[in-house]
């Protein structure tokens, strides 16, 4: 049998506290065929050098990317992306980490597809601030089959991208990472899906962390908006035109943002299923009560 390379891309920024535990559980894996990516995104504390001595003291030769300015993550992963040698790539941040049998499931499934699927997921555990654990995700009924999945993608994103397993040529015929928005993971799956199944092992194999860095109020308003523009995008056959317009009246109602409704209104202008009243109040930035008058209109 087979038993194709597998390249682990860790991504680490201010993770030295992390970075070993996550290293340790690439290590621990019980499908052994695979190569090691470390970047480094220019961290403040001793990510670099605490990565560096697990190396050593493991004895594991790793391809090694360490930044002396900060580049973003996206940026980052670019540079990563250029170094793999594996059939398959996963990548992870380094305060995150996966159980043992991680990479033998995930690939074990998606080696037995055919070509038309281009990746595979499975669940994961949330590590909360207190150490206890939570569910990603508390049910497995959004993935019915492949077929399905794709139009559920449309509408919610239950993906955790640390615990992905992404065909190689699948991820560079995709094209790079998004540096512009934060949301570069969700761009991915949605542009994969367009071109290939997505297949998903309903296990919790990998163990995400939660902290005040990554769950800011500012940074889930800015996700918010990103996720629906997302959606404007890749929603071509109008599937989930019912639940992309009451989110964008959402936007429409809440937003203080002057530049973040210009940014709306740009993408929704070109959107098939628009409502064309509400796409009338964000082209003219007219006061909530204007979108709220048609009903005593029409």
């Amino acid at each position: 049998m087979e038993r194709p390379l597998v390249s682990f891309i860790v991504v680490s920024y201010n993770h030295s506290e992390f970075i070993t535990e996550c290293l340790d559980s690439i290590k621990n894996q019980t499908y052994t065929n695979w190569e090691l990516i470390v970047a480094d995104d220019a961290s403040k504390d001793n990510s670099a050098k605490t990565a560096q001595k697990w190396l050593q003291e493991n004895q594991v030769s790793a391809k090694t990317n360490f930044h002396k300015e900060n580049k973003g993550f996206a940026a980052t992963l670019n540079e990563c992306i250029q170094m793999v040698e594996g059939k398959y790539v996963n990548i992870i941040a380094a305060d995150d980490y996966f159980h043992h049998e991680f990479l033998e499931k995930c690939l074990s499934s998606l080696e037995q597809r055919g070509d038309d699927f281009g990746m595979v997921f499975s669940s994961c555990f949330i590590i909360k601030e207190d150490k206890t654990l939570i569910n990603y995700l508390n049910d497995f009924s959004f993935y019915e089959n492949n077929i399905q999945f794709k139009k559920t993608l449309k509408k919610l994103n239950p993906i955790p991208a640390l615990a992905t397993l992404v065909k190689t040529k699948v991820l560079q015929e995709t094209g790079p990472y998004d540096k512009n928005i934060l949301i570069e993971d969700y761009d991915r799956w949605l542009r994969i899906s367009e071109k290939y199944f997505i297949d998903f092992v309903p296990e919790n194999l990998a163990y995400h962390r939660k902290h005040e860095e990554n769950i800011s109020k500012l940074k889930e308003r800015v996700v918010f908006v990103e996720e629906i523009l997302l959606r404007l995008k890749y929603d071509t056959n109008l599937d989930n035109k019912v639940k992309i317009n009451d989110d964008i009246k959402k936007i429409y109602t809440t937003s203080k943002d002057k530049k973040e409704i210009q940014k709306v209104s740009e993408k929704y202008s070109k959107y098939g299923g628009k409502e064309k009243w509400l796409d009338l109040c964000l082209k003219l930035n007219l006061p909530v009560k204007w979108y709220y008058l048609k009903y005593k209109l029409f």
